[in-house]
């Protein structure tokens, strides 16, 4: 669970960093005299994505923070902690050395009690994007951009001496009996005198209401010492954390010392058994279920690797909507905004380490078994993971060994998997079975080697489907990348026990500078989260709402024969011309269904029915573009989906429109712009995201497309409905 901001006189009292007056710069330097006002999150080379011929930046910068703390509460210790993010650096406080970190996708963990003072601090880091070799994923051009900066909000801790330590605590479940728990608790005295406290364990039910309170347990705490105590309580007629319904219990963990409380910590957990079995596939709670789902790379044109936490939530929902049920974490750690939002929303979660085609012994491992134990520890709470991913697409017997035996050691509740995309290649290095389940990628003949190989005789189709150069709005490579999916998914879901489901390539567009590709377009959403026809192809097989769309050129100027492509779930759709022409097509199975039809110069309707209902689509007659419009939708405090739609004369959207707008950010604003300006309009449509700083007033954007006149968005204030 992310901290949030606390009070001096708490236990635990937490100073966020996030938002404060950050300065920064390129290169190493101490007491920066300079340097450009950011807020963090901050990516550094985002704006360089997505730009063919240009190589994002590698190297070092500087961030320089002066903040206020107020008066505390005495004998507290004192940590700099951050959210995930790629790179090493260091860091001091009011010129005292706190020391180097990793960053490592789960971000730094630093001491400042000996520097921090009451009052005026200045916090200075340094933080390199270079790559190395015990850097994971410890090679110089993976598919994914190493981007660089603090990616991760980042606060202030003071913690009491005597405190739970909280990613050695967790909430263990009796398979054989759901409501039988056992908490967990990690309890350190860093005081200088022994201490007794008693740990009072509460467990409250997804509406609040106060589930177990088992009897204060006490122990005692040498000076520097460190204790586990298990707490075993019982919940009667639990609620089973599941996709369709995601029941989260909370645990809070008290300690008291006398009458006083010294520390309190809480954190959700879900109820739930998840097992992998040779004969019915992944089941939940017995139940067999499919696994439908899509890798994830966390990502967006322009803010790099710094996301709101209100977009990993966005990404989250967006997915569930599409009918899924399953994410993979391609392929590092991720935000925990976003494992909060998938234990949620019920999405089940295939989480892994940094590799990519690499897997190694020496430093490469190392730094694996690191990276891997700090990722349980802070992630096995989620009832959403249901995997832990050892690698993708490299292999090693014995760095695969001692990484499972990590895992067994830490979380022996979770199965182990790695994704393999060449099945000789394991055969011959010995790497096939070592895992609990079998990641194949793209393989698919390889299902029956696969499940015979995995000791649970089960495998998930890891990657598939990867066409990249699915553009939004080229409507046979979007139709080609819907043909793709089909195929994957039915040969999947047809390949019987064992076969426990599949994650497709991708969720969304991503940049990579690797063999100069620049750009990926394999996702079912663009890289701004605007969906494709794939997308749609989701929605009508796995929503079970009606659902119709239709796509194609319905402009002026092309000619008479047209290919429409519409996708439903309806049992039949009605073409419905201006002319009073009507044609019904079949549409027996949730698919997409191309046609040809002559063009009329008026609009056509699609009525589709289906037994929840009748639904409609339409496709207008435009003619040449003429102008645009934009508008803000509030995604979140501050946070604003933008969107922008090219039309003719008429006013009529014309959606084969292909081109570039131009955004000017005023100062206070940041968007997921290409180059920090540019925006690819797409389909006739384009949208973008855009962040005011807090405090900031009513923003206004000023928008140009080719020489239509220019438009300009209006972003309020903060706490102002757009």
């Amino acid at each position: 669970m992310t901290p949030q901001a606390g009070f001096p006189d708490e236990p635990r009292f937490i100073l966020p960093l996030d938002a404060a007056d950050w300065r920064w710069t390129e290169g190493r330097y101490r007491s920066l005299s300079g340097g450009r006002p950011v807020r963090l999150p901050h990516c550094w080379n985002a704006a360089e994505e997505y730009r063919p011929g240009v190589q994002p930046r590698r190297g070092w910068a500087t961030y320089q923070l002066d903040f206020e703390l107020p008066r505390m509460a005495p004998d507290r210790e004192w940590r700099l902690r951050s959210d995930g993010f790629y790179g090493v650096g260091r860091a001091w406080l009011n010129g005292g050395f706190l020391g180097n970190f990793n960053g490592d996708y789960l971000g730094l963990d630093l001491a400042a009690s000996e520097v921090l003072r009451t009052g005026g601090n200045r916090l200075e880091i340094q933080v390199g994007n270079r790559w190395s070799r015990d850097i994971l994923p410890g090679l110089p051009d993976p598919d994914f951009h190493l981007y660089g900066g603090l990616g991760g909000g980042m606060h202030l801790i003071g913690l009491p001496r005597v405190r739970v330590q909280r990613q050695a605590s967790q909430v263990v479940m009796d398979p054989s009996c759901p409501g039988k728990l056992t908490v967990v608790i990690g309890l350190t005295n860093r005081g200088a005198s022994r201490a007794v406290p008693a740990v009072r364990i509460t467990i409250r039910n997804p509406a609040g209401e106060v589930v177990a309170m088992p009897e204060p347990q006490s122990i005692a705490l040498p000076p520097g010492g460190q204790a586990r105590q298990e707490v075993r309580c019982s919940i009667s007629s639990p609620q089973l954390w599941c996709v369709e319904n995601p029941c989260l219990y909370s645990v809070e963990a008290a300690l008291h010392l006398g009458p006083d409380r010294v520390d309190r910590v809480i954190w959700n957990f879900g109820i739930r058994t998840a097992q992998f079995d040779p004969k019915q596939g992944f089941t939940l709670n017995g139940q067999p279920v499919i696994l439908r789902g899509v890798n994830r790379h966390e990502n967006l044109p322009g803010f790099g690797f710094a996301l709101p936490r209100a977009l990993h939530a966005a990404d989250a929902r967006q997915i569930k909507q599409l009918g899924l049920n399953f994410v993979r974490l391609s392929h590092y750690p991720q935000s925990p905004a976003f494992l909060d939002a998938c234990d949620r929303l019920g999405l089940l979660v295939y989480a892994e380490v940094c590799s990519w085609k690499q897997v190694n012994r020496g430093r490469w491992l190392a730094a694996a078994q690191r990276q891997l134990e700090r990722m349980i520890r802070r992630d096995r709470h989620h009832p959403s993971i249901i995997l832990w991913g050892l690698g993708n697409e490299g292999r090693d017997r014995q760095a695969y060994g001692l990484l499972k035996k990590t895992v067994r050691e830490l979380d022996p509740s979770r199965p182990t998997i790695y994704a393999e995309n060449h099945a000789y290649r394991a055969r011959r290095q010995k790497t096939a079975g070592l895992t609990d389940v079998w990641g194949l990628n793209y393989e698919l003949e390889e299902l029956d080697f696969a499940r015979s190989s995995a000791p649970t005789g089960c495998v998930v189709v890891s990657e598939c489907a990867n066409l990249p150069c699915a553009r939004r709005g080229h409507g046979p490579a979007e139709a080609q990348q819907v043909a793709l999916i089909r195929d994957a998914v039915q040969r999947v879901e047809a390949a019987g026990p064992g076969a426990t489901g599949w994650t497709l390539w991708s969720f969304a567009d991503y940049a990579t500078p690797r063999r100069r590709r620049w750009f990926r377009e394999c996702g079912v959403v663009d890289g701004w989260r605007t969906g494709k026809m794939a997308a749609d192809w989701l929605r009508a097989r796995y929503q079970p709402e009606p659902f119709l769309s239709v796509r194609g050129d319905w402009s002026f100027a092309a000619g008479n024969r047209r290919r429409l492509y519409i996708l439903t779930n309806c049992r039949e759709v009605e073409i419905r011309h201006a002319t009073g022409t009507r044609t019904c097509l079949p549409t027996p199975l949730p698919d997409l269904y191309e046609t040809d039809v002559i063009f009329d110069h008026g609009p056509v309707q699609l009525v589709g029915r289906h037994p929840g209902g009748v639904v409609e689509a339409w496709l207008v007659p435009w003619g040449a573009a003429a102008a645009f419009s934009v508008q803000a939708d509030a995604v979140a405090s501050g946070l604003f989906r933008c969107t922008l739609q090219v039309a003719d004369r008429a006013g009529t959207p014309v959606l084969g429109y292909e081109g570039d707008a131009m955004m000017r950010m005023p100062p206070g604003v940041r968007a997921s712009l290409v180059g920090g300006a540019s925006l690819p309009v797409h389909a006739g449509r384009a949208a973008f995201f855009a962040e005011q700083f807090p405090g900031a007033t009513e923003v206004r954007i000023e928008c140009t497309l080719e020489d239509f006149p220019a438009q300009w968005l209006v972003l309020p204030g903060a706490g102002e409905a757009p």
